[in-house]
């Protein structure tokens, strides 16, 4: 239920110390590879992280998405890593398994269905006024983003 909720990581008791450092470092690990690539060819990080679709715009460095209108949408950190997802491969169908996979978060180990309650939440929070959400079913086979995707 943790994982559903937008952890990414739970750790059991008793555990040791040395488990523990290496979560905390697996963790942290996975948050510094956003925009390393360009990065490490000396670019400027704060642009290529960008992503605006339909009027919002996503930060993967800041971790925050904002409204056409500027506002902030809080997110969940699984919420975050499955937009992330969507936004890379726009335009495409993808199985809930192949969502899992793509978005590196342990979604799945509660029950198979926790990506369907994932998507349902992201939708209401993207769903504009009387409008509809960039997420769509694709009956049988997954979900698929279906607004236009600009890096900036």
């Amino acid at each position: 239920m943790a994982f559903e909720l937008g952890a990414d990581d739970y750790l059991a008791k008793p555990f040791s110390t040395r488990e523990l450092a290496a979560r905390v470092s697996a963790v942290l690990r996975r948050g510094n590879t956003v925009g390393e690539s360009v990065a490490d060819f000396g670019g400027d990080t704060r642009s290529a992280d960008t992503i605006s679709f339909d009027g919002w715009q996503l930060s993967q460095a800041r971790r925050e998405l904002r409204s056409p209108d500027g506002a902030i949408v809080d997110l969940t950190g699984a919420e975050f890593d499955l937009l992330s997802t969507f936004l890379g491969y726009p335009q495409r169908v993808l199985g809930r398994e192949r969502l899992m996979e793509l978005s590196r978060s342990r979604i799945g180990d509660s029950s198979d269905r926790s990506i369907d309650v994932l998507v349902s939440r992201l939708r209401r929070k993207l769903q504009a006024e009387g409008g509809e959400s960039p997420i769509v079913t694709v009956r049988g086979v997954g979900y698929m983003f279906r607004a236009e995707v600009t890096r900036l």
